[in-house]
């Protein structure tokens, strides 16, 4: 049977969080990064995913991990990135967004394709 499904995945508690996240967030002190620099995490609006999840047939989003070289706080690095993708119930990608009721009309996009990227980058949007 496989994984891909909509109920794939779990929620975890507080604790085991925090310990995916310090597993990664010590492995880039070992890599000598410096805390201000090291992405902690990316965000992506509501608006944007609800996009990719009211596409015919999508079941679920994918997460495709990345990197790219960005400037962080001055200093350019191999910033960890992801790409977010509609999957269906066959588990293949959605690549391209359906037109919205409102393509067409004057400043409405029609026809735009389907992985979304680039959310702002903890740090510098981090919660205070």
């Amino acid at each position: 049977m496989s994984n891909i499904n909509p109920g794939a995945g779990r929620f975890i508690s507080k604790d085991e969080a925090d310990q995916f996240k310090g597993a990664y967030q010590e492995r880039k002190k070992l890599q000598q990064i410096p805390q201000a620099d090291t992405v902690r995490s990316e965000f992506f609006g509501s608006d944007n995913l609800q996009q990719i999840l009211d596409q015919p047939g999508c079941i679920g989003i994918r997460v495709y991990h990345a990197k790219r070289r960005e400037t962080v706080n001055g200093n350019e690095h191999l910033v960890p990135r992801v790409v977010l993708v509609g999957i269906d119930k066959s588990g293949r990608e959605i690549l391209e967004l359906t037109d919205p009721a409102e393509a067409g009309m004057k400043d409405m996009p029609s026809g735009r394709e389907g992985q979304l990227a680039d959310g702002p980058i903890c740090p510098p949007e981090c919660n205070p």
